[in-house]
């Protein structure tokens, strides 16, 4: 069991993780992830119990996002509506095979390279102000690839269907709403495929607890920010935040 000082941190950073996730649609994953690991925790157990907390994260997100008018979900015929239940159909088969390789046969550092070189690329491109039209088969792509990148290491989904929607011309405040709907299914069948292929690890629930408790209370706060900041203010703070999380994945691989 966690002892009462470490579960206080864990709680903490936690909450911090998934409010900068619900207010800008990424950072809960590429942030808690590698933090779960500096604090001791197996790879084998980080990753499941992002993914499973995470669930929790996500569905009060796209509530208090669709509360705030950020993204429309008021019926399964809205834009923002199709476009996360599109995302997520993509995703499934992704995560799944990601958790596969994740579980059982990827190096760690292959892993961690491949997501931090495919998030920085992302945050160029949005600050950048690159643009391109939206295709449904463009968004499938960027579906395909974050759930991939989720199911293997607990992270690196958000800014890659976040800052994907916004380049390929999907409004700011709509990409966040819809990362976090989209993401919630995704990330359960994630957790569902490590439990099946790796088994739950000892400590697991004990460590799940104060993570499902941040990502439960942060995001109303979070969703309030995005509807707060302007529109071209939270492109850039996106782009920023895509581009520092993606060097960081590298650093890691530089200073282990």
């Amino acid at each position: 069991m966690l002892d009462i000082s470490l579960f206080v941190i864990v709680l903490l950073l936690a909450f911090a993780y998934e409010w900068v996730d619900a207010a800008l649609g990424q950072g809960y994953g590429t942030l808690g992830s590698p933090t779960l690991l500096l604090l001791g925790f197996a790879p084998s157990v980080v990753v499941p119990v992002m993914l499973a907390s995470q669930a929790v994260g996500d569905f009060s997100s796209a509530f208090f996002h669709n509360r705030f008018k950020n993204a429309d979900f008021s019926n399964l015929k809205t834009p923002d509506a199709r476009r996360a239940f599109f995302i997520t159909a993509c995703g499934i088969i992704g995560v799944v095979v990601a958790s596969y390789i994740g579980s059982s046969l990827i190096s760690k550092s292959l892993m961690t390279t491949y997501i931090g070189i495919v998030v920085t690329l992302m945050g160029i491109l949005l600050l950048a102000g690159v643009i391109l039209k939206f295709t449904w088969k463009r968004l499938a792509v960027l579906g395909t690839i974050a759930a991939f990148n989720k199911g293997m290491s607990g992270g690196g989904y958000g800014p890659v269907v976040a800052g994907g929607q916004t380049v390929i011309g999907v409004g700011t405040k709509n990409s966040i709403g819809i990362t976090d709907l989209a993401e919630g299914p995704i990330v359960i069948a994630g957790w569902l495929a490590w439990t099946i292929f790796k088994g739950i690890p000892a400590g697991e629930l004990s460590l799940l607890l104060p993570l499902c408790i941040a990502t439960a209370i942060a995001p109303p706060l979070g969703a309030y920010f995005t509807y707060r900041l302007p529109t071209k203010k939270l492109k850039r703070v996106m782009g920023a935040v895509i581009l520092v999380l993606g060097l960081l994945t590298l650093a890691k691989i530089i200073s282990p």
